[in-house]
């Protein structure tokens, strides 16, 4: 089932077998199989990112699981390519990207939203929010809450595997942690091994869990779109990149 083929392929190419690492999310750029290679949406992270900002930060989040790659190569990489494409056309609200001086470079199969979110906290960036939230700073989130300023500043416990992971693989890996939540299925928050839970998602549960379980299983295409009518935001201000009407350019979608 998925739990034991999910845990065969993190077993196969993990570089460690004993826990977590610390990775920081600085240093992270989504893997170029990551939702069918449709990439991630723009206004999900910053809808993370204001709920962090907002309500503060949830531990209770999934474990990431990243790719390691030689600085050199991932530069040279079609993922750091569009991902540079993708900062370029959403300039106004996404921070810049630069991995010449990175120490180390990751890309992510699991909890890419999650990465960006802290990445736009840590940065401070305008957020597409701005107008019908008056006075949100995500960058406020870093010195008001520890556990924020810890996430983005030691990184946060991730299962890291190596980057001979062949990209087949990374493609599975993907699909099978986006399958996690209909799976019943969750990485354990101390060694990274999937493991089974019991029971389904609560029949009251609210708007944002119902929202949650869609999120993981949708292209970035729909995510978008989903994201902008949850959270009122127009697809005229998304195709112009949130830049106040400088461009005509569709550009919601890495």
């Amino acid at each position: 089932d998925d739990v034991d083929v999910l845990n065969a392929l993190l077993a196969k190419y993990r570089e460690r077998d004993d826990g977590l690492v610390r990775v920081r999310a600085a240093y992270v750029i989504p893997d170029g199989t990551n939702r069918a290679s449709t990439g991630i949406s723009l206004e999900h992270a910053h809808g993370i990112a204001m709920h962090i900002a907002t309500k503060g930060y949830d531990d209770d989040h999934d474990v990431p699981v990243v790719v390691r790659e030689n600085v050199h190569a991932l530069m040279m990489s079609e993922a750091y390519a569009r991902w540079c494409a993708f900062v370029r056309a959403n300039a106004r609200v996404l921070p810049p990207v630069d991995a010449s001086n990175w120490p180390d470079g990751f890309t992510t199969l699991g909890s890419s939203h999650l990465c960006l979110a802290l990445k736009l906290i840590e940065h401070d960036t305008p957020s597409v929010f701005a107008s019908g939230v008056p006075f949100l700073s995500y960058g406020a989130a870093m010195s008001r809450d520890v556990r924020v300023r810890e996430a983005i500043e030691a990184g946060l416990p991730s299962v890291v595997l190596r980057g001979d992971t062949p990209e087949s693989d990374r493609r599975a890996i993907s699909v099978l942690l986006n399958r996690a939540n209909e799976s019943g299925f969750k990485l354990d928050r101390t060694t990274g091994v999937a493991i089974r839970y019991d029971g389904n998602v609560a029949s009251d549960a609210g708007e944002l869990t119902v929202f949650e379980a869609l999120s993981r299983t949708l292209d970035s295409e729909e995510l978008s779109s989903l994201a902008r009518i949850k959270f009122g935001l127009s697809l005229d201000a998304s195709q112009r990149g949130y830049d106040d009407g400088n461009s005509g350019a569709p550009r919601a979608r890495l």
